[in-house]
C-alpha cells in the first residue's frame, strides 16, 4: 500500500464565482424598440492551487538556492530538490504535531 504524503491539501483554496456562459435575449419592448443583449450565468468555481508540500518545498529550495555555500552548488539540481523536499515534509510533520 503506498504510504500518503503529507501536505497534500490545497495551500491557499479559493472559491469565485465566475461567468460560466451567457443567455441571450431577444424582444420588442412597448415602444417597438427591438431589445437585444445577454445575461451572464454564473457559478462558483473551486480553485485548488498548489499543495502545502510543493509550496513549503519551493520555499526551502529558495533558501538553497540562496546558500552560497559550495556543497549545495555542486551537489547538482535533484540533489538540491530532494533536500527541498525533505525539509517540506519535517515542516509538515512538525505542523502536525502540534
Amino acid at each position: 500500500m503506498k504510504e500518503e504524503k503529507l501536505g497534500q491539501e490545497p495551500a491557499f483554496p479559493t472559491k469565485l464565482n465566475q461567468v460560466i456562459g451567457q443567455t441571450s435575449y431577444n424582444f420588442i419592448d412597448e415602444n417597438g424598440n427591438g431589445r437585444i443583449g445577454y445575461y451572464n450565468n454564473y457559478a462558483d468555481i473551486e480553485y485548488q492551487g498548489v499543495s502545502k508540500r510543493f509550496y513549503a518545498a519551493c520555499a526551502a529550495m529558495q533558501g538553497l538556492f540562496a546558500n552560497s555555500h559550495p556543497t549545495f552548488v555542486n551537489a547538482g539540481v535533484e540533489s538540491l530538490i530532494k533536500q527541498a523536499y525533505c525539509a517540506a515534509d519535517e515542516l509538515l510533520r512538525q505542523e502536525g504535531e502540534l
